[in-house]
């Protein structure tokens, strides 16, 4: 073959030889699977005020307690725990009935700060209760009774002359009161592991949602225009010194009045919360049998919670 031959030849093995070997590079490495695509736009965009976040409520809230159920679940816990300790000669606080508090609810900062009346007062930290009974100081004794261990760890066999179940007041009403978590005395299992996972993953998937990320971007350039970096709701005031102080300062209040101001003027709330309960709905259309299942234990639930209400001393 003439030198000039194999040049040709060349020439015309160069494009399947390049082909081969871009071919070759690529059988071992699989494509990326492409993103889901986001589920259907149904619900509709609510512009809330401030005073109606609250009111919002996302599908997967028809599978879980209500906020006043929370609240109660809470209160009788305490409550039990104030009747053991009595028992045994000691007096816990407690009010008479049960508080619900804005943190009961299920959308409580799930979107980040959205109360301008709180923020004025605690800019990014939790508010204070003010209707709550203090909390109590628990003296060495009581303390033992309540956890049923002594300051040395071992196990609290009597207190006052009388014995001391196991775990002390709190493992006897915890106990007691295994029947009212999800799943039974098996909490998180079965169909009630299926309303905290659907949470989670909506709201993951929310926030990487491209209608998600456009109002993001409205909202941080609207807190850049009045002098504050944030990339999202979730991640704002998370810098500043004064968070992991008791109480905020000047700075921190007037960043948190200009974060609530921005999701106002955006409605990033508004979006957010649409997106999310799109990709909730989506996710109980997939499953009708497991949730239809969830709905019927959180019905079980709320009704062995109000016969344990019922039957408490005076109730």
């Amino acid at each position: 073959m003439t030198a000039a031959a194999r040049v040709r030849r060349a020439r015309l093995l160069a494009p399947v030889l390049v082909a081969l070997a871009v071919t070759g590079c690529s059988s071992g490495q699989s494509a990326p699977p492409p993103a889901p695509a986001p589920p259907p736009a149904v619900v509709a965009i609510p512009t809330p005020e401030p005073s109606q976040v609250a009111e919002l409520q996302l599908p997967i809230a028809d599978y879980m307690l209500t906020p006043r159920q929370s609240a109660e679940l809470k209160w009788l816990n305490t409550k039990k725990v104030a009747i053991c300790m009595k028992q045994y000669g000691f007096d816990l606080p407690i009010t008479p009935a049960p508080v619900v508090s804005a943190s009961d609810s299920l959308l409580f900062r799930r979107y980040g700060l959205t109360d301008p009346v709180s923020v004025s007062t605690w800019g990014y930290h939790l508010p204070k209760r003010d209707t709550a009974t203090p909390r109590a100081t628990l003296s060495p004794a009581e303390n033992a009774l309540l956890l049923g261990r002594d300051a040395a760890g071992k196990p609290l066999t009597s207190s006052n002359g009388q014995a001391v179940p196991a775990g002390g007041c709190q493992g006897k009403v915890n106990a007691d009161l295994g029947s009212l978590q999800p799943g039974g005395q098996s909490p998180g299992g079965g169909a009630s592991l299926l309303a905290g996972q659907t949470k989670a993953d909506s709201f993951s998937r929310s926030m990487a949602d491209p209608r998600v990320k456009e109002v993001f971007g409205r909202w941080s350039e609207c807190m850049r225009a009045a002098g504050f970096s944030a990339p999202n709701p979730v991640e704002a005031g998370a810098d500043l010194p004064s968070v992991k102080a008791p109480e905020p300062d000047a700075a921190e209040i007037r960043m948190a009045q200009t974060d609530v101001e921005c999701k106002g003027r955006t409605n990033l709330v508004g979006v957010w919360f649409a997106v999310e309960a799109d990709y909730q709905k989506a996710a109980i259309a997939q499953q009708p049998q497991a949730f239809a299942a969830l709905k019927v234990e959180r019905d079980a639930q709320a009704a062995r919670l109000a016969q344990q209400i019922a039957a408490l001393p005076g109730g």
